[in-house]
């Protein structure tokens, strides 16, 4: 038994070893089409080969083919016995990939069976969208760096890590107001994976990064900026309770800091400075409705005469 195990067939030339050492081959040379071909002749001439159908899931997965990834992890959880368990120490990798195919295909059901299948516990039951609490988490948009060899990534504007709510182990909603130049918004559902990619502290707490997959949902919200000048901490620490009130997202823009590539998919390291830009100007970075957004910041400069509230622009 080579790689893909499963029975040699009659055709020595193409015995799972020589369709394995050919799959390394095009993984090694970023031949996203050869690999197709052999993702596909894995399924066929070893059937009953987990690997062979996992690694094919795999492909798909980082194609972003969700019908084909679907069917073929589906195919592999089968497949899924005592050897693997063995070897995965337990964890039912094909589950993982199935789970993210029927997440993207917003196919709950098997959703929720796959997230059982890889040790998931306390998912509700029922067939409407996973809405769970699974924390906050910081997530890559448009992630500059592929996970996955052949992997297609989603490229809708210049890379952010932004603060997210997460619904299920692997989709999300944004609950920061990104950069207009990421393309995406305030609101928006991302599909992510669950490998970290680097971490941001929240709480005095390392938390993980995950990167985008794909985008699930855009949810339409406008995004604006406000300059607003001599405000304070106290200020600042004000505004997320009544944005909260009015529906309204809320950043401080001014504070943010580019991070080069490497930092940001290391663990945040203080020794390494990236020191946002020095500015007596708070920039909000808002998201909402015309109404709330005039609601929210008429109730936080209500007694707060210091403040010098700009007129917001509306960005997109």
């Amino acid at each position: 038994m080579g790689l893909f195990g499963g029975k040699r067939p009659q055709d020595d030339e193409r015995a799972p070893d020589k369709i394995g050492a050919e799959w390394q081959a095009a993984d090694d040379a970023g031949d996203a089409a050869r690999a197709g071909e052999l993702a596909e002749e894995m399924t066929q001439r070893l059937p009953e080969s987990f690997m062979g159908w996992f690694q094919a899931g795999l492909y798909s997965k980082a194609r972003r083919d969700w019908v084909t990834s679907l069917e073929r992890n589906r195919r592999a959880d089968q497949l899924y016995g005592e050897r693997q368990v063995e070897e995965f120490e337990g964890v039912n990798p094909a589950a993982w990939n199935l789970a993210i195919a029927a997440t993207a295909l917003g196919d709950w059901a098997t959703a929720r069976y796959a997230w059982t299948r890889f040790g998931v516990s306390g998912l509700a039951e029922g067939e409407g969208p996973i809405d769970a609490s699974f924390g906050t988490a910081p997530i890559r948009l448009n992630p500059d760096r592929p996970s996955l060899p052949h992997q297609v990534l989603p490229d809708f504007g210049v890379t952010e890590v932004v603060w997210c709510r997460r619904l299920s182990p692997a989709h999300a909603v944004i609950v920061s107001v990104p950069m207009p130049e990421s393309g995406h918004r305030f609101g928006d559902v991302l599909l992510h994976d669950g490998e970290p990619k680097g971490s941001r502290r929240l709480g005095g707490a390392e938390v993980s990064v995950f990167d985008e997959i794909e985008r699930l949902e855009s949810s339409g919200t406008s995004t604006w900026q406000v300059a607003v000048e001599n405000a304070g901490q106290a200020d600042w620490d004000a505004v997320g309770e009544i944005a909260y009130r009015h529906e309204v997202g809320a950043d401080d823009w001014s504070s943010m800091r580019m991070l080069c590539s490497d930092c940001s998919h290391g663990p945040s390291d203080p020794a390494h400075h990236h020191p946002p830009a020095v500015s007596d100007t708070l920039r909000l970075g808002l998201a909402g409705s015309d109404h709330a957004l005039a609601q929210f910041l008429e109730e936080w400069a209500s007694g707060r005469p210091h403040l010098t509230i700009g007129e917001a622009e509306l960005l997109w």
